[in-house]
């Protein structure tokens, strides 16, 4: 279903319509032309790092820490595996490797805290245990030189909404205990908001900085930008489905 909801879809269809969409009416075919120009408008700044830099301003909530505060645990939710032919040629996402990256700068700055790997991989139960991602972050979070010691998997939640539910049920854990999440910055507003449902001690990090900085390139269309704009979009319509069913 994640799949559906990309903005490609919606856009080529709308283009496709109008172009193949025959009619006698005038005024009917100046409508469509219209909005055969506005899906290719929309188009185009969703392919921009323009699009992408306003995105990142409304979903990153990334927080100043006080100058005292220390977490106990810093869980890194996951942010998925690719499943190869065989079990040693699994490999890492983008995201999952850049939150891993992340944590483990955050915990050289607090090592007496726990790092948790919090989340299975959806739709790949039957292909590998639901600890796999928990296995190859541990593995590439050693590399790192984080301490196999410190370091818990949470297997048991599939999504942002069933992490802090997890978290709460780990031994050890009250509804105070001061909580780092990592995560990626557009995922940062709708994961923050699910912990703070369970914790009242909690900031977030990301993993990179949240820079609105505009160039000439900002403006011209890539397929990367407008990948990365999908994930966003993805996002907004998570946070909404999470108000509406919460």
């Amino acid at each position: 279903m994640r799949a559906l909801i990309d903005p490609l879809w919606a856009l080529i269809l709308a283009i496709a319509f109008t172009a193949l969409a025959t009619t006698n009416s005038v005024q009917i075919s100046k409508l469509l032309k219209r909005f055969c120009i506005s899906s290719l408008i929309v188009l185009t700044f969703l392919s921009t790092g323009f699009a992408t830099s306003i995105f990142d301003a409304l979903l990153n909530t990334e927080q100043q820490t006080k100058s005292d505060w220390s977490p106990k645990y810093i869980f890194v939710l996951g942010g998925g595996f690719e499943v190869g032919a065989t079990p040693p040629e699994d490999f890492l996402g983008t995201e999952s490797t850049r939150r891993i990256n992340a944590a483990s700068v955050l915990w050289r700055k607090y090592p007496s805290a726990k790092v948790v790997f919090s989340g299975q991989e959806p739709g790949t139960q039957d292909d590998r245990p639901p600890t796999r991602h928990g296995e190859l972050a541990t593995e590439h979070a050693i590399s790192l030189g984080l301490t196999q010691s410190r370091i818990i998997i949470e297997s048991i939640s599939s999504n942002t909404r069933e992490h802090p539910v997890q978290a709460k049920a780990l031994p050890g854990i009250t509804s105070d205990t001061p909580i780092a999440i990592v995560t990626s910055n557009f995922h940062l507003r709708r994961a923050l908001r699910e912990f703070h449902r369970y914790f009242s001690n909690v900031y977030s990090f990301g993993t990179e900085e949240n820079s609105f900085g505009i160039s000439l390139f900002s403006f011209v269309p890539f397929t990367s930008s407008l990948d990365d704009n999908t994930y966003r979009i993805k996002e907004f319509v998570g946070i909404i489905s999470y108000q509406l069913t919460s």
